[in-house]
């Protein structure tokens, strides 16, 4: 099974890797090697290949040797991109059959570039999240489905522990479970400005857990020394399997549509997700029960692919528009405060 990357995108793929290991199936796994740490836990995976960053044709010429030699019978592409396909040429003669999920990209790119008045006609259109995608391919080759959504990412007892004593060595108390919090994004775009607000409505006696990655770092420790409340802030490139730990301890994660928001959910956290020059149309909403989905009805949504252009207005109505007070009602009334 291929899926190089991002965060996101291999937490999607966990119910399809659940499915073929329930069915018998014996799943090597391929994604690039800042992942690893994410999917080693894994008991479906027999065997972890991994594609070191930066790599190129010669890295990947060799990687191709080295799976032909494995001989698989058949290869589940869940990625499409132009990586996985050019492996796909280097191992023609290897005799694996090759099964690529679809991507639904047609549809993506028509809701970018569509003029403002056809987007919330194409945006009503139903579509297939990607998780579901990934499983219609295993239906195609016989395989049953999954069942509903549900938790699957394996913690162990030393890393839930480990999670513990750091919470409570920030003097967070066992039986009030931190609101954990993502507080900044890929991209400037997608990120939400309002969580200094959020800070001041939420209880003083409410802990926070701030999560990003070591270039999130100031604006956590900016929020950190702000907020009423007891923090700790956890950014740095540790192991990921550490951070979903800690996730696990929490009551629920606020965050754009990230790849933190779909680890809440693959360790049976639900998710608040606000969604801004994305939509949810593009495959990606929460899909644990409980996750709560925000956002604004504009038509100038989507404006890019993933986020990463600019503005044209003057104001980024999509989410500066979406006051503090709504996100805490939201979490209140879906009951995960």
């Amino acid at each position: 099974m291929i899926r190089f990357g991002a965060l996101g995108d291999l937490l999607l793929t966990l119910p399809t890797l659940e499915a073929l290991s329930r069915q018998g199936e014996s799943v090597d796994f391929l994604c690039r090697e800042r992942y690893s740490s994410l999917l080693r836990p894994l008991p479906w995976i027999r065997r972890l290949w991994t594609l070191p960053e930066g790599s190129g044709l010669f890295a990947l010429r060799e990687l191709s040797r080295n799976l032909e030699s494995e001989h698989y019978d058949r290869v589940f592409d869940l990625h499409g991109n132009l990586r996985s396909r050019s492996l796909r040429l280097m191992m023609a003669g290897s005799g694996s059959r090759w099964q690529e999920s679809p991507r639904s990209s047609l549809y993506r790119r028509l809701l970018v570039l569509a003029p403002d008045a056809l987007r919330p006609g194409l945006r009503r259109r139903p579509f297939i999240p990607v998780a579901e995608r990934h499983l219609l391919l295993l239906e195609k080759e016989g395989y049953s489905k999954s069942p509903e959504p549900r938790p699957l990412y394996p913690l162990s007892k030393a890393l839930l522990d480990e999670a513990r004593c750091r919470l409570d060595a920030a003097g967070f108390p066992e039986d009030c479970p931190p609101l954990a919090l993502a507080p900044s994004a890929a991209w400037p775009t997608k990120i939400w400005p309002h969580f200094d607000r959020l800070l001041e409505i939420l209880p003083d006696s409410l802990p926070i857990l701030l999560l990003g990655g070591s270039a999130e770092r100031e604006i956590c420790e900016s929020l950190s020394a702000r907020a009423r409340q007891k923090t700790i802030s956890v950014t740095s490139e540790e192991d990921l399997s550490k951070v979903a730990a800690l996730l696990s301890c929490s009551c629920t994660l606020v965050s754009a549509d990230s790849g933190l928001a779909h680890l809440s959910e693959a360790v049976g956290r639900p998710s608040l997700v606000l969604f801004g020059p994305t939509v949810p149309q593009f495959g990606f909403p929460p899909r644990l029960p409980g996750s709560v989905l925000l956002e604004k009805d504009l038509p100038c949504r989507p404006c890019s692919l993933h986020g990463k252009k600019p503005c044209r207005k003057t104001r980024r109505d999509c989410l500066e528009g979406i006051p503090a007070e709504a996100l805490r009602d939201a979490l209140l009334e879906g009951g995960l405060l």
